[in-house]
């Protein structure tokens, strides 16, 4: 029984973690070029970061969420070994809550990197003169109606 539990529990960990393995978004030129752009970034960081500044400020809130999730999933492996060599529940109960937290910081941190507020512009209403549409087919006028296209896929 305990068996099962484990092969559950590591297919959803695959159907977690496989799918960046087989996307391959990374290799059009727009995420190349964000690569690019990101490791530039980086590199400006390395020489303007000192103490206090907002860049320190940015990796050391990267590293501290790195170790966080690096603790979560560590945590999460060793309840799962846990839950399987003793085959007990409450270890499996564990382990499911370990996961579930995994899950709640991804998303946490997922909803932290959408932007804030997008800013939309005003709209404008623009007065346009509407004709009435006709209501019976002798009313319409076909001759200075624009010439449509049909499209008929075969």
């Amino acid at each position: 029984m305990g068996i099962i539990f484990f092969i559950l529990i590591a297919g959803a960990w695959a159907a977690f973690l496989l799918p960046s393995f087989f996307d391959h978004r990374r290799e059009n030129p727009r995420a190349t070029t964000r690569a690019f752009a990101r490791s530039k970034e980086k590199l400006a960081n390395v020489t303007v970061a000192q103490v206090g500044s907002p860049a320190y400020a940015r990796q050391h809130a990267a590293r501290r969420r790195q170790r966080i999730f690096l603790v979560l999933v560590l945590t999460a492996l060793a309840s799962l070994v846990i839950a399987v060599v003793q085959s007990s529940t409450l270890w499996l109960g564990i382990t499911i809550a370990v996961d579930l937290s995994v899950g709640a910081y991804v998303a946490l941190l997922l909803t932290s990197r959408r932007p804030k507020a997008v800013r939309r512009a005003p709209v404008v209403a623009m007065p346009t003169p509407m004709p009435e549409a006709p209501t019976r087919a002798a009313d319409l006028d076909v001759d200075s109606a624009p010439p449509t296209v049909r499209v008929i896929a075969g």
